[in-house]
């Protein structure tokens, strides 16, 4: 298969001028050679290269390559081990989880943050995917190249479809050697007939990634090597026919953890725990007392920090609240749906994106005063959410007021008649002239869940229709391309995870509302692209970071867009239920344990009384500074673009995290057991134990080994329940199991 896609291996030596390359020497490796030596200056160097079959995967092998210092030095240095593509072409397609997709090769409009596309060129209906200055592959003649850590990729991974030759490569390797993290690099030749992919140790990008800039100076130096130093590259290299770019997604989603192996769970707060602090923190920091809503997040923010629809929180918070809050809670989210729809929605049925001090504004960041723009990411939130929220009041059986199933509807039909204008939803609107400004986006992802749920509610074909041909356009234009985008609204149209997650959402609702078994292969090709989001390993961050102190781990971060290079606890803004319900409707295993992985990851990085989290962003290192208990912060640093000081930081705040922990309490099974299997996982932050299974009874035991009462919800089911759909507020009906502190419970299930 190696000579099938024309691959060789070089290794190669390079010495810099603070970051840039001054001279460097090289080397290939063939079928049968192991040892060769290069000779950079005065120093000679021993290179030994060994390659060897895997014997579980007969498309892989394990590559391993050591440079030693025989005679001389040299000082800031790296040495690499390269794929060379002789075969290259532009039509491949090239990706770096959570950092490239299509090798970021699109249209790019450079601006400073908050960026807009505004210029008249660069707006329009059918516009190309148009992003911001990130690290990409040049859509233009000359110089080419992506140059990242491993850290700034949710796993340490480079992946090619090569679409002439149908074949698929995945380079894996780890986190770093005994030189510090690794140089993840993807470059092309100036006329694009040749490429190479490689590794670096250490990493030394010639500039560096800031947000929205790719031309910061770089920091980054090399090793300076002695004689007998020597250090070791190892990766695992897959090459293997691949049909399309959906097949190379789902060859990675089988082999991304090859490497580092299964996640070890560390428990530290029970979802129900974890739900109490929420809660408390909710209506004691979150409440807007003029105007009467939960606000989104408590930044003090003059714009974003009183309410947003959708996206970070608004109609979103209240959910969750509805089902299962205390009596408080219930009553303010009441309050909060009547300010959506008596002062956010427009009379075009649309809602204004931003409300702040009395005033309606838009989300054109830096011309918010044209209220009329917004985000349609946001607005399709809420035709979602509302959908499960009117469900959801219908099965506990709780009155509704009309202005809300009257101001859905009206939402509904905008989104339909924006449809029949344009076939597209596009991501930005005016929500009075009912025009698009922009088009050419995913954003939008989530209204086919909307439209579906809305349909089923209300009994209207014509919102299921514009569902199943949004469901396929979306699929058609951006799954299948390998790349979604711009449902966050300040990152253009980059690449991102939250649209991912959208579309697979929808897909789950269009196969639960209707059957049709096309939407579940969507859906599972859409899960495929989603866990290339979500960081597969345990980060080892430097000693004096305070995630390590914390010992938080980064196992199950979601990991937000190409240009906002931080992972986060949890998906903007869901629970991630739509996994649970791929797993019961294939039985494919991998969809539980990404959920598992996302899920047990999330409630580590909440800010508790007994733990506090100490804020140490910005330089402020004293411990003078502490997040207030129930706070999240969005950060999840792995990457060094916001500093190399701020890799595992803690960077304070309160935004929409804290609501994907809510709605993961409600909507995701802290325990799921099969009866009839055996077969039993844990979710949440307890472990469970069958201690007998027989032909009538099966004895279950939880073990909470936090120092909190542990209220956890348990999913049983039989292998064949596997088969019913479990529609929205499915959890409301299962069982809940107290278990006090660092003690066990054990229960019985009748078969």
């Amino acid at each position: 298969m190696m000579n099938e896609t024309s691959c060789t291996i070089t290794l190669k030596l390079t010495q810099f001028d603070e970051a840039e390359p001054i001279r460097s020497a090289s080397c290939e490796f063939g079928e049968s050679s192991v040892e060769q030596e290069l000779v950079l200056g005065e120093s000679i160097w021993h290179v030994h290269y060994t390659r060897q079959s895997v014997a579980s995967n007969e498309d892989a092998i394990d590559g391993e390559a050591t440079f030693k210092v025989d005679k001389g030095s040299v000082s800031n240095a790296n040495v690499s081990v390269g794929l060379k593509l002789d075969r290259w072409s532009q039509d491949n397609y090239l990706f770096m989880p959570a950092a490239a997709y299509n090798g970021n090769r699109f249209r790019v409009s450079e601006q400073q943050y908050p960026p807009m596309l505004e210029r008249e060129e660069e707006i329009s209906v059918d516009i190309p995917t148009t992003i911001t200055d990130v690290p990409r592959l040049s859509l233009e003649p000359g110089p080419s190249i992506i140059e990242l850590r491993t850290g700034d990729l949710a796993t340490p991974a480079v992946g090619c479809y090569l679409h002439s030759q149908k074949k698929g490569l995945l380079l894996l390797t780890y986190q770093g050697t005994v030189l510090g993290d690794s140089g993840l690099t993807a470059e092309e030749s100036g006329d694009r007939s040749e490429a190479v992919i490689s590794i670096s140790a250490p990493a030394v990008r010639s500039s560096k990634y800031s947000m929205c800039n790719t031309k910061e100076t770089s920091d980054d130096r090399g090793f300076d090597f002695h004689e007998q130093d020597e250090v070791t590259i190892k990766f695992r290299l897959y090459a293997f026919d691949c049909s399309d770019i959906s097949t190379l997604f789902d060859y990675f989603a089988k082999v991304r953890k090859d490497l580092t192996g299964p996640t070890e769970l560390r428990h530290e707060i029970p979802f129900s725990a974890a739900w109490d602090l929420l809660e408390e923190k909710y209506n004691r920091d979150n409440w807007q007392r003029d105007f009467e809503f939960y606000r989104s997040s408590t930044s003090p923010d003059p714009v974003f920090g009183e309410w947003q629809t959708g996206w970070v929180g608004g109609a979103i918070n209240t959910y969750p609240m509805l089902a299962i809050g205390n009596g408080l809670s219930k009553e303010r989210s009441v309050k909060t749906l009547n300010f959506l729809f008596d002062t956010i929605q427009a009379p075009s049925g649309f809602f204004y994106g931003i409300y702040c001090k009395g005033n309606r504004l838009g989300d054109a960041f830096r011309r918010h005063e044209e209220t009329s723009i917004v985000l349609l990411r946001k607005n399709a939130d809420v035709l979602y959410f509302m959908a499960k929220q009117l469900m959801l009041m219908d099965k506990l059986g709780e009155p509704i007021p009309d202005r809300w199933k009257e101001g859905l509807i009206r939402a509904c039909n905008a989104f339909v008649r924006l449809w029949n204008k344009y076939g597209q939803f596009g991501q930005f609107v005016d929500l009075e002239k009912e025009e698009m400004i922009i088009g050419g986006s995913s954003s939008a992802g989530i209204a086919p869940a909307g439209l579906a749920l809305a349909g089923q509610y209300f009994n209207r074909p014509d919102y299921t229709a514009i569902a199943d041909l949004a469901g396929q356009y979306y699929y058609d234009h951006f799954v299948q391309q390998g790349v979604t985008t711009g449902a966050p609204g300040e990152i253009c149209q980059c690449p991102d995870s939250e649209s991912a997650f959208a579309l697979l959402e929808s897909y789950v609702v269009l196969y639960e509302t209707t059957g049709d078994q096309k939407w579940l292969r969507m859906a599972e090709e859409t899960a495929k692209l989603c866990a290339t989001w979500v960081v597969s390993y345990d980060f080892q961050y430097a000693e004096e970071a305070e995630f390590r102190k914390l010992d938080l781990r980064s196992t199950g971060a979601v990991w937000a867009s190409v240009q906002n290079k931080h992972a986060a606890p949890g998906i903007c803004t869901f629970s991630g239920a739509s996994l649970f319900k791929l797993y019961r409707a294939t039985g494919n295993g991998f969809y539980l344990e990404l959920l598992q992985d996302i899920a047990h990851n999330l409630p580590q990085y909440l800010s508790r009384a007994d733990r506090p989290l100490r804020i140490s962003w910005g330089g402020n290192r004293d411990g003078s500074s502490y997040s207030p208990p129930g706070w999240m912060g969005e950060r999840v640093n792995l990457s060094d673009w916001e500093g190399k000081e701020n890799i595992g930081e803690v960077a304070g705040g309160s935004c929409w995290c804290e609501v994907s922990c809510m709605l993961t309490y409600f909507e995701v099974p802290g325990v799921y057991i099969q009866k009839d299997t055996g077969f039993i996982c844990a979710i949440d932050h307890v472990d469970v134990e069958v201690v007998d299974n027989n032909a009538a009874t099966m004895s279950v035991k939880l073990i909470n080994r936090t120092k909190f009462t542990a209220k956890v919800n348990v999913f049983v089911e039989s292998r064949a329940d596997m088969a019913q759909v479990l529609g929205e507020n499915a959890l409301l009906d299962q069982r809940t199991m107290v278990i006090e502190p660092y003690a066990e419970y054990s229960f019985m299930i009748h078969k």
